[in-house]
């Protein structure tokens, strides 16, 4: 394994621990509720907070990105992380547990754009495929979604306290790890900056809010099928745990392996059309899912979606990646992109509760109806009008993301 290699293993191992260290405290919801006495109320805030920080956060850490170096952003990010994970631990009254979490929050929220800027660092000094290095960065964070519960339930004889330590201590150390996995050295140099024009660094914000947008959909979507889906196959089965578990487990792990798939086989597709084909495979996926509540059903159109997702997921984190008019501000790109990302994950459980109240099954076809929209959108209007623009020689050779 060569140096290029090694750095990346260990920046993926990076984001399965941050992503392991989040879910590993659902399934200890209940202990914190007798340890701290914490009603409905308290427990909503304990995780809306966490998204809050994280979110708001975002764009401190790509700003702190690009003034330092990204390696130690995300060395003293983590360690912020960790200490939330013990302020957490220890926490008996609610007012520290919201603090521990708020805490744990900015910690995730700083590290996030570091990350993006490591594996484009890495991929710019070892030559490393953008596109495979983004699947395996989707995979990782898939895994470690589904290993914390994992990890819970297997450690739960540990208890709360003993668990969140050794979480603690391996993020410590995922946080020096960092150190030695990121290049040392800012993700562009300064003659890389000076060779894109003035007129093509300024409208770097532009293809940011663009592939932003794209996330914040993808993200409304899916985290509106989190309450949805539980709620839709609940409608034909008292005890619908099980089913839920299998839907969500067969959809995560689909899309874990759709994005190592497309990472490595799907690299030299244009930008476009990758998202047409999520695009397409959303649309299909949802409104198939209205046909039927039965657990197969479901889960068989969910895949369906989950392979959408990934495509969608990889191309806006991709366009990111390999957006040359942002020379010099990848750390502000990434944050900015993380930020409107977030914002997706916060609306989507309100408008799907919302839509499923009002429509029930047809808010399956709605929501697949308006990713249709929008991939009707892409072929008939947005990629005609790219296409005459460059004809005409009116788009600068940095504005060019896929």
């Amino acid at each position: 394994m060569g140096s290029g290699q090694r750095r990346a293993a260990l920046l993926l191992i990076a984001v399965i621990s941050v992503n392991a260290s989040y879910t590993v405290l659902i399934p200890f919801v209940p202990d914190l509720e007798h340890r701290v006495g914490a009603g409905p109320v308290t427990i909503a805030l304990m995780f809306a907070l966490f998204a809050a920080t994280k979110a708001l956060f975002q764009p401190v850490g790509g700003w702190w990105v690009d003034r330092w170096r990204a390696n130690a952003v995300a060395c003293v990010s983590l360690l912020i992380a960790a200490a939330g994970i013990v302020v957490t631990a220890f926490a008996t009254d609610s007012f520290t547990l919201l603090a521990g979490r708020a805490l744990w929050g900015v910690g995730e929220g700083l590290v996030s754009p570091a990350l993006y800027a490591g594996m484009s660092a890495l991929c710019n000094v070892y030559g490393i495929s953008t596109s495979r290095m983004m699947g395996n960065f989707g995979s990782a964070a898939i895994a470690g979604f589904l290993l914390g519960p994992l990890v819970a339930g297997v450690a739960t004889p540990l208890g709360l306290e003993a668990l969140f330590l050794i979480g603690a201590v391996i993020t410590a150390a995922t946080a020096f790890g960092l150190l030695q996995a990121i290049p040392a050295r800012r993700v562009e140099t300064h003659e890389e900056q000076q060779t894109e024009s003035k007129e093509s660094v300024g409208k770097w914000w532009v293809w940011v809010l663009a592939l932003g947008g794209l996330d914040m959909f993808t993200s409304i979507i899916y985290s509106a099928l989190e309450p949805v889906l539980p709620l839709y196959l609940s409608t034909v089965r008292d005890d619908a745990r099980g089913a839920i578990s299998i839907v969500f487990v067969v959809g995560l792990a689909t899309s874990g392996l759709s994005m190592f798939v497309l990472g490595r086989y799907a690299e030299k597709l244009r930008l476009t059309t990758m998202v047409k084909v999520g695009l397409g495979f959303l649309a299909v996926g949802l409104a198939g899912t209205a046909i039927s509540a039965d657990v197969l059903a479901v889960a068989a159109w969910f895949v369906l979606f989950m392979v959408g997702y990934a495509a969608l997921f990889l191309s806006a984190r991709r366009g990111i990646v390999e957006l040359k008019s942002a020379a010099g501000n990848h750390g502000k790109a990434f944050g900015l992109f993380g930020f409107i990302s977030d914002v997706g994950s916060v609306l989507g459980p309100i408008i799907g509760v919302v839509l499923y109240e009002l429509t029930g099954r047809l808010s399956f076809v709605f929501l697949g109806a308006v990713s249709g929209l929008l991939l009707a959108a892409l072929v008939f209007v947005v990629v005609p009008q790219r296409e005459y623009r460059k004809e005409k020689e009116l788009i600068p050779a940095g504005d060019t993301v896929g």
